[in-house]
């Protein structure tokens, strides 16, 4: 008897929504949290992350949180991106405006939710919204994975914040019932529709086909590319990079990572070249950043 709901490939982990997280960066109306609270609650999302935001917690906010108060009572407010993301695999961001590096790759709104569900399998997924009246930094921008732009009339182009929210929380959801998600255990899963679904879960993920013959395979999360990507910095520093040109490099080289997809083990590929040039250079070794991640102490068996 085969008990794998429809759309879960068998010995794949489920969907997982408590696994996607709502962020909010720089927030100037505090009514537009609360109402991304009660979007986020009426499809099924329960985590929210405030990056500097004004007054998040008033009146303003709990009157507009309606029904959905436990979502704002347990978001957490931090001061910087870093912070807000550092424990996630991926991180997707919705913009409106084209961006220079990445014009030509934004993603439906129902292909980034088909992406994300997929992601929700084995890790935490981050969903950023930038501050109301310019959007996304280009350095939060930077840092996503994948983008995503709403098609909307030229005369209204932007949406507001919690509209956003529940236009992208909409298509998570579904994504996540066409992947097998079920709040009633006795529904009936619905059938994957999507172009991305069609391509047959992970396989459009390439870096999950790879595989170590004595390590697991995972997706790093943000605090440990950012170790990974300091490390190389301050080796870069040490034979002769400028800052605009180390700056440059390293951006192209996220997003090459971002669309080819980097898992764990592949980072100490970049640890063991830093450490061997700071070496050969007689610079002091790397010790990491403080964010809790270790640079591995000697060079990893192939």
């Amino acid at each position: 008897m085969n008990d794998t709901p429809d759309g879960l490939a068998a010995g794949a982990s489920p969907a997982d929504l408590d696994n996607i997280v709502v962020i909010l960066s720089r927030t100037t109306e505090p009514m537009n949290i609360g109402a991304t609270c009660r979007a986020m609650k009426t499809m099924g999302l329960k985590n929210l992350r405030l990056i500097s935001p004004l007054n998040p917690k008033g009146r303003t906010a709990y009157s507009l949180a309606h029904g959905s108060e436990d979502i704002l009572d347990g978001a957490l407010v931090v001061n910087n991106l870093m912070d807000a993301i550092g424990d996630c695999a991926t991180v997707c961001g919705t913009t409106v405006r084209p961006r220079q590096l990445r014009k030509d790759a934004l993603l439906e709104p129902a292909d980034m939710a088909e992406l994300i569900v997929d992601h929700s399998r084995t890790g935490k997924v981050a969903l950023m919204f930038g501050t109301e009246r310019t959007g996304m930094t280009n350095d939060e921008a930077d840092i996503c994975r994948y983008l995503s732009c709403v098609d909307t009339a030229p005369e209204q182009p932007s949406l507001n914040l919690s509209q956003a929210v529940m236009l992208f929380g909409w298509e998570i959801r579904q994504a996540w019932r066409r992947a097998g998600g079920q709040d009633d255990p006795h529904a009936r899963a619905k059938k994957p529709q999507g172009q991305l679904a069609r391509a047959g879960g992970s396989a459009r993920r390439p870096e999950m086909k790879v595989r170590h013959p004595h390590r697991s395979t995972r997706m790093p999360t943000q605090h440990e590319l950012d170790t990974m990507y300091a490390h190389l910095a301050t080796a870069m520093t040490a034979v002769g990079y400028s800052d605009r040109e180390r700056y440059k490099f390293l951006t192209y080289l996220r997003q090459l990572h971002m669309r080819a997809g980097i898992v764990n083990w592949e980072t100490h590929i970049y640890h063991i070249l830093s450490r061997r040039i700071l070496k050969a250079t007689d610079q002091p070794r790397f010790t990491g950043l403080d964010n809790g991640v270790k640079v591995p102490d000697e060079d990893p068996e192939p």
